[in-house]
């Protein structure tokens, strides 16, 4: 995560990475703490704008085929954004997915 444009926020790398982000223990990146995203305002825009991170900019990673090959990364995607929710719903139409008891 590139955190060139926090600057622009006022707020030093780690000022913002402990305020708002924890680290992944098994591949050292960040996340955000809370789910939906604390820069998510309720119209669906970033609070962020400008200052955002790359991988913000991109996500849901819709437009990277090799990202989208791993289950987890889309089962993350789907919680908070709901053009990745309608592409996973879509997706289980299209192979026939059914619920087990």
């Amino acid at each position: 995560m590139s955190f060139s444009g926090l600057s622009g926020l006022g707020m030093s790398k780690e000022e913002f990475i402990a305020e708002y982000l924890k680290e992944k223990p098994a591949d050292g990146r960040y996340t955000t703490q809370h789910r939906p995203c604390d820069f998510l305002d309720a119209d669906g825009s970033c609070k962020l704008g400008e200052h955002r991170p790359e991988s913000c900019k991109k996500f849901p990673y819709t437009d990277q085929p090799e990202r989208l090959h791993s289950l987890y990364s889309m089962l993350e995607a789907i919680e908070v954004c709901p053009v990745a929710f309608e592409i996973y719903e879509r997706l289980k139409k299209e192979y026939g997915f059914r619920h087990r008891r």
